[in-house]
């Protein structure tokens, strides 16, 4: 097992409400290298010191780190939901730095719940984590308007096998909430993700989605997309932006340079 520096996990361990005993915490987490199974043992339990059961967490983080598709994965993932919002976190922090997929689940369910203290540190967790099964989750946050902008910059970090068809599923799901598809079209313009242009063409004729699809095309789209810009212009009502889709069609047809 790959050990990291004892100092690493101390600054992090006396970053915690009360402080800890530098020695018992050392003391404990080199017990807990020696022996696995222990550190989750001590999670599980009630009556442990805050040194025994931050050694224990930081245990299980290297050992994450090492075995991200292992059992531990799923063993960590269900503690979540048991221990204290702080341990959680750190738990949560272990999960996103091995990129553990196997605990995808279990993050996106705190994620989802409204009234859960950890609710922002499993979303930025799940997008760390990453793959396709995070955008929805992370985009539905999206309708709490205090998570909203928060909720485009870690869209904007999503990365992984299906992420782009997800992000083009979710910005063409008329049933999903205007707020969780607006995030989305926010996130692909951070991220210049231009494989979405043509479910953009398709909300323009949207009306609720007309004008978010209008600024977001006039940044992403390219020559390729010339087709469906040529479509859609055809498609859509509104004056202003069949007008906006004219001259965008007409930029992207000149040569380049010219």
């Amino acid at each position: 097992m790959r050990l990291l520096p004892v100092c690493c996990f101390v600054v992090a361990a006396f970053a915690a409400d009360a402080p800890l005993d530098h020695a018992r915490y050392a003391a404990a987490l080199k017990e807990f290298r020696a022996q696995d199974g222990r550190a989750l043992a001590t999670l599980r339990s009630a009556g442990k010191s805050a040194e025994e059961r931050r050694a224990a967490i930081d245990d299980v983080r290297e050992r994450l780190v090492d075995e991200p598709a292992g059992p531990l994965t799923t063993e960590v993932a269900a503690l979540l939901a048991k221990v204290a919002p702080a341990e959680a976190r750190l738990l949560l922090a272990a999960l996103a730095e091995a990129k553990a997929v196997g605990a995808t689940a279990q993050v996106a369910a705190l994620a989802g719940q409204a009234d859960s203290p950890v609710r922002v540190d499993a979303a930025l967790a799940l997008a760390e984590i990453g793959g396709a099964k995070a955008v929805p989750v992370l985009a539905a946050l999206a309708k709490d308007e205090a998570m909203a902008e928060e909720v485009v910059r870690v869209l904007a970090k999503v990365s992984g096998p299906g992420v782009t068809e997800a992000f083009n599923a979710g910005i063409r799901d008329a049933k999903a909430d205007l707020p969780g598809r607006f995030a989305l079209i926010k996130a692909a313009v951070a991220r210049n993700n231009r494989a979405v242009a043509a479910a953009l063409c398709a909300t323009l004729l949207d009306e609720p989605m007309r004008l978010e699809s209008q600024k977001a095309l006039l940044k992403l789209a390219s020559p390729a997309d010339l087709p469906v810009l040529r479509q859609a212009e055809q498609a859509v009502a509104n004056a202003a932006t069949k007008a906006a889709l004219g001259r965008l069609i007409a930029k992207l047809e000149k040569p380049e340079g010219k």
